[in-house]
C-alpha cells in the first residue's frame, strides 16, 4: 500500500513539473515580440537622396519591361552603410539584398535575381555588395501570371531596419 502511495505522490510530482515546464515555455514563446515589423511606408521618388538611419541611398532609374510570359524590372542605385547594418533580422548582417523586394501586391514579393556594378560586372558574394563599384543594378524577374494578380501599382522596396521595427522605403514602377 506504502509503494502504491509513494508511486502516485511522485506521478504527481512529475505532472506538475512537465506541465510548468510547458506553461513557462508556452509564455516564453508568445512574449511580445522584440521586432514590431514594418511600422510605415515611405513613398520615395527616383533621384531621392534617401537618409534612412545607418544607411544612404537612391534610386537613379527603374523600369518596368513586359515580354510575352515575364516582367523584367532592373533598379539602379546607389547605396552607402553610415553606421552597423542589421538586415534580414541578424546582428551586423551588411547583405542589404535580403530586405530588398519587387512587390506585386497581394500577389507576390519577389527577391533579386542578379546583381550588377557600374561596369556591368556581377557581383557573386555578399561581401563585397558594399564594396562594389556604384551605382549597383538590381535584376528583379516576375511571372507574367503574377503580375496580373495584383490589385495596386507595383513597387520596388527596400526595409530599412530601425531599432525594433522597419520603415520601408517603395518606389511606384507603374
Amino acid at each position: 500500500m506504502r509503494t502504491k502511495h509513494k508511486l502516485l505522490i511522485i506521478t504527481f510530482l512529475v505532472l506538475i513539473l512537465v506541465m510548468s515546464i510547458g506553461i513557462f515555455r508556452y509564455h516564453e514563446v508568445n512574449a511580445n515580440p522584440k521586432s514590431l515589423g514594418v511600422t510605415k511606408e515611405v513613398f520615395i521618388h527616383q533621384n531621392q537622396l534617401v537618409h534612412a538611419k545607418n544607411v544612404d541611398f537612391m534610386i537613379r532609374s527603374a523600369h518596368v519591361s513586359r515580354s510575352k510570359d515575364q516582367i523584367l524590372v532592373p533598379v539602379e542605385l546607389t547605396i552607402k552603410q553610415t553606421g552597423p547594418a542589421d538586415y534580414g533580422y541578424k546582428k551586423n548582417n551588411p547583405n542589404f539584398l535580403e530586405n530588398m523586394w519587387l512587390n506585386t501586391p497581394y500577389s507576390i514579393s519577389t527577391a533579386t535575381a542578379d546583381v550588377t556594378d557600374k561596369d556591368n560586372q556581377r557581383i557573386h558574394k555578399t561581401e563585397h555588395l558594399l564594396a562594389a563599384k556604384q551605382p549597383i543594378t538590381l535584376h528583379f524577374t516576375t511571372r507574367q501570371e503574377n503580375y496580373a494578380l495584383r490589385n495596386q501599382k507595383m513597387r520596388f522596396s527596400f526595409l530599412v531596419p530601425e531599432s525594433n521595427h522597419y520603415v520601408k522605403y517603395s518606389l511606384l514602377l507603374e
